[in-house]
C-alpha cells in the first residue's frame, strides 16, 4: 500500500487525548532545535494522523507538533488514514514512543562525537553511564582481583 505525506494545518490537528509520552520544556526546546537544524527529517518521519468523523488526530507525533507549533509553522506533514481501529492506533502510539533494542556503545564511542550524541538526545549519562555504575563496576573488579590467586607462587 502506498501512502501519501500530506501537508496539513496544525491548526487543524488534535494532540491525542491520554497521550502516554510527554516531554520536560527543555526537552520540547532541544526537540525544537533539532527540527531547526534539520527540517527534511520532520518530512522524513511524518506525522500519522486518523481521521475519524473529520476529526484530525494525531496519534503519532504529537510532540513534534507542539515543538512546529512552538517554531511558528503553519503546517506539517502527515500521514493520514481514517477510522483506523483504536486498537491498532493504541498499539502505534507505543510503538512510535518505545524503542527496541539497545545502543551499541563501542560503536557510539569510536565512530560520534560526543557533542553530536548530545545534540541528538543523549545525555553524558547516557554515554558513559553514571559514576555511581562505573565505581561499582571497579569496585566488583577491584574485589573480583583479590579473590584470584596463582595456583604455581599463590599471589
Amino acid at each position: 500500500m502506498t501512502r501519501t505525506i500530506e501537508y496539513i494545518k496544525i491548526k487543524d490537528l488534535n494532540l491525542l487525548e491520554g497521550n502516554p509520552r510527554k516531554i520536560t520544556s527543555e526537552q520540547l526546546n532541544k526537540l525544537c532545535t533539532s527540527i531547526e537544524s534539520d527540517k527534511d527529517f520532520f518530512d522524513l518521519r511524518p506525522c500519522l494522523v486518523n481521521r475519524i468523523d473529520g476529526k484530525m488526530i494525531v496519534y503519532a507525533g504529537n510532540q513534534r507538533v507542539r515543538a512546529a507549533k512552538k517554531l511558528k509553522w503553519k503546517e506539517v506533514p502527515c500521514i493520514i488514514d481514517d477510522n483506523l481501529d483504536e486498537i491498532l492506533m493504541k498499539s502505534r502510539v507505543i510503538k512510535d514512543n518505545k524503542a527496541f533494542g539497545e545502543w551499541d556503545y563501542d560503536i557510539l564511542g569510536n565512530e560520534w562525537e560526543i557533542p553530536d550524541l548530545i545534540e541528538c538526545g543523549f545525555t553524558p549519562e547516557d554515554i558513559v553511564g553514571s559514576m555511581q555504575d562505573i565505581q561499582e563496576l571497579e569496585e566488583t573488579n577491584d574485589t573480583k582481583s583479590e579473590k584470584v590467586k596463582c595456583e604455581l607462587c599463590g599471589k
